[in-house]
């Protein structure tokens, strides 16, 4: 039995932010610093923010929707619901019961994935996986990123403000869904290989230590922006083992028609398609308009990527993911 990707959606809410309205609103005017640097270190110039009553499951069940309609499904035919995202609603239960709500899901099994910035290609793995084991026939993997609830905008120090501002100031929101079915062997497209690898060693990089037993402050619950210690590892990582993801499905780089990446900075995918020896057409990048969303990049750069022909039926994917905790994470795909 093999898996395959049927169905996509994604949602993006309506109110957008240049990155110079947020730097203002984080206090640069007011402590003397001048706006751009968000734009200029990440290459994030808007980003899409939920509204105030917007949580993470309706951003994840907007996408979902679309997803569902675009397999060709009914909703009692979906047996497994996965929510996986940085932020939730709430501490317990899973999220991922609340979006089952939404969607009026009456028969299916739904649990929460929380894997950073990694989430959604876990939560892809774990629908294969399900699948392959005869658990389920037909997958919903949902994000909802509702990120901008979770930045911190009451800065009173400068020199705190410059350290956090590049990181924690691009984050955007949105909703990304996929839905993973069966099929069969002799189907050429579906997913083809995975590759994961953990580096706990760096498990304090990047921490959002609010929300949890550690730390219950509300004031402690904010995207930190400091990743600079994953950032200064990110080319040994991807030298190291993207080209054993790769090669799992027994293909070359030059055979990949698109590789696609979680967004934290432009520079960054240019430095992954650099030490990949990848062309520029291999690569798509959506952080000038959506920011960084988290873990909904990859569903959120997939949809944008197929709506604009950029990726079609039949094509090679590679969905990649560097995460705090820290993890790699890639899944191989044909379309």
């Amino acid at each position: 039995m093999k898996t395959k990707i049927t169905g996509m959606g994604m949602y993006l809410p309506e109110q957008t932010y240049t990155s110079e309205e947020i730097e203002e609103r984080a206090g640069f005017k007011r402590l003397g610093l001048k706006t751009g640097l968000v734009r200029m270190l990440t290459g994030c110039e808007s980003r899409h923010y939920s509204a105030p009553n917007e949580m993470c499951s309706d951003l994840a069940a907007k996408a979902a929707l679309e997803a569902v309609k675009d397999a060709g499904l009914g909703m009692d035919e979906i047996d497994a619901l996965i929510f996986g995202a940085i932020t939730r609603d709430y501490s317990e239960p899973a999220t991922a019961n609340r979006v089952a709500a939404v969607l009026g899901l009456k028969n299916c099994y739904t649990f929460d994935i929380f894997n950073a910035c990694n989430a959604f290609v876990s939560g892809i793995d774990l629908a294969d996986s399900l699948i392959k084991t005869g658990k389920a026939h037909h997958v919903l993997v949902v994000c909802g990123e509702a990120l901008s609830k979770w930045t911190k905008f009451d800065y009173t120090d400068k020199d705190e403000l410059l350290m956090r501002a590049p990181v924690a100031l691009s984050v955007g929101d949105g909703g990304g869904a996929f839905v993973i079915s069966e099929t069969t062997d002799d189907d050429p497209s579906g997913i083809v290989a995975s590759f994961f690898k953990s580096f706990p060693e760096f498990w304090e990089v990047g921490v959002i230590w609010g929300g949890g037993v550690m730390h219950k402050e509300e004031s402690m619950l904010f995207v930190p922006g400091t990743v600079n210690k994953l950032t200064q590892q990110h080319a040994d990582m991807t030298r190291d083992y993207l080209p054993l993801a790769i090669s799992n499905a027994n293909w070359a780089v030059d055979e990949v028609d698109c590789f696609l990446a979680t967004q934290i900075a432009d520079w960054i995918l240019k430095n992954i398609q650099k030490t990949l020896n990848a062309r520029d057409d291999q690569f798509i990048s959506v952080i000038k308009n959506i920011g960084n969303c988290g873990a909904c990049n990859i569903p959120l750069t997939s949809v944008i990527a197929r709506d604009a022909g950029k990726i079609k039926q039949g094509n090679k994917l590679c969905m990649m993911g560097a995460a705090a905790g820290a993890s790699l994470g890639a899944i191989d795909v044909i379309l």
